[in-house]
């Protein structure tokens, strides 16, 4: 559950509309179970969609692995378009089931349009098209994403994730390995003054907000500039009623993100919190050294903004 004093998520912020990428991978249950705990705090509705590739990405992955193989004759091209499309109904079967026993699991009602009853709910809808231009569509239009672990997934869905995260223009919320038994009562929040620190701030107020426990946790690259910028968020955080401590951690000699992430343990953190530095070339998106790095570790969900 979230970290609240009354066990409820206030009224005043909230993640109503989350999205949930169903891809038919073993990530998918983690995702899952991250994405209702949240639901549930702010009673708000899941909207789980699965992409299916339509004929025109059908034809381009089997051009891809065609040339890739040398091979180049058209029953081999017709061979590999039935293997595709059969691994894609597998993959479209497996995420459909696996959502299915879930809600039954959970007792999570289905809904299509909000109800007006004070729990959550959750939707399965498919798409067919380019994964990455439908789930970035997607993403723009609810309040948050919440992404299956990105070890657990192979190259071209973290790719999916990445482009989600640089176009969307929305948080994105990437599950840990393991699925949480609460999400939100101690946050630590990377901290620098830059943008995209900022704007994570802003994203998880509806977390912070009830939150038990808030650690902003930051590294001095110019000791003056960052101290005061620390003091000036959390003195910022106070009219919000959230009393943060603040974990200066000194310039490490080895990676940074072994130090943030050994401030997230002793801070028993169910949720990391933090700028998403990167950019994208040729549609591959390529996170910033600490960040990739802090996503290749991390034992708990991480929330993320571009």
């Amino acid at each position: 559950m979230i970290g609240s004093a009354d066990g409820e998520a206030k009224d005043e912020v909230m993640f109503k509309s989350i999205l949930v990428p169903t891809m038919g991978f073993s990530s998918d249950p983690v995702a899952l179970e991250t994405a209702v705990l949240l639901a549930r705090a702010f009673k708000g509705h899941l909207e789980c969609v699965h992409v299916r590739p339509d004929s025109q990405q059908i034809l381009i992955q089997a051009a891809g692995y065609d040339m890739g193989m040398g091979m180049g004759t058209q029953m081999v091209m017709g061979d590999l378009i039935d293997v595709l499309q059969r691994e894609d109904a597998k993959r479209t079967e497996r995420a459909q089931k696996t959502f299915e026993a879930f809600c039954k699991r959970e007792a999570l009602p289905l809904a299509t349009a909000p109800t007006g009853e004070p729990a959550a709910t959750a939707a399965w809808r498919e798409a067919s098209g380019r994964e990455s231009d439908i789930l970035v569509a997607e993403a723009r239009v609810h309040d948050l994403t919440v992404f299956g672990n990105v070890t657990a997934l192979g190259s071209l869905a973290r790719t999916v994730a990445g482009t989600i995260l640089i176009n969307g223009g929305r948080p994105l919320l990437l599950a840990g390995p393991r699925a949480p038994k609460q999400i939100g009562k101690s946050v630590v929040v990377a901290w620098k003054p830059s943008p995209e620190a900022a704007r994570a701030v802003s994203a998880a107020m509806p977390i912070l907000t009830n939150a038990a426990k808030v650690t902003i946790a930051t590294i001095a690259e110019n000791e003056e500039e960052t101290a005061n910028s620390t003091e000036a968020l959390v003195t910022s955080l106070r009219w919000h009623g959230i009393n943060a401590d603040i974990s200066y951690m000194a310039h490490p000699a080895g990676p940074v993100q072994d130090t943030l992430l050994q401030c997230a343990k002793e801070a028993n953190a169910d949720l990391l919190v933090m700028g998403a530095y990167g950019h994208s070339r040729l549609s591959e998106f390529v996170f910033g050294g600490v960040t990739r790095h802090v996503l290749g570790g991390a034992p708990m969900p991480v929330l993320l903004v571009h």
